[in-house]
């Protein structure tokens, strides 16, 4: 059985030059559907669910503060200020969205596109 978030995070960390580095699905109620090995969502996916559907101005993930660049009611792209990098909320469908982390040396924009393919090739596998 092939693991549809698995491939999806693949094809986000292949099409990005291995920016993409850690990847998730939460939903906006704080749910954690499913998380690479390398990180933990469980205590920041309820903040992170709900900073898209608000239009949070910053959010955090394991304690690192993220400032928002732009947000929108499928998306948010934000980075951190101290250089930990970017998190990429992109919708799925429904409430669900990829959550992704990204290397600080990628333009946020050009690998927002990358998470946000990944996303959309999850409507209806989870």
């Amino acid at each position: 059985m092939s693991d549809p978030v698995m491939e999806a995070y693949t094809q986000a960390y292949n099409d990005s030059g291995q920016l993409v580095q850690a990847f998730g699905v939460i939903t906006t109620s704080g749910q954690v559907l499913w998380q690479s090995s390398n990180w933990d969502l469980t205590a920041d996916a309820p903040g992170l669910g709900a900073a898209v559907s608000k239009g949070a101005t910053s959010v955090v993930q394991n304690q690192v503060k993220y400032s928002t660049i732009r947000t929108t009611p499928e998306s948010l792209v934000a980075r951190s200020v101290a250089g930990n990098g970017t998190l990429i909320l992109a919708k799925i469908e429904g409430d669900k969205f990829v959550v992704a982390w990204v290397d600080p040396s990628a333009p946020p924009d050009q690998v927002y596109v990358d998470v946000d393919r990944a996303a959309k090739k999850l409507k209806g596998k989870i």
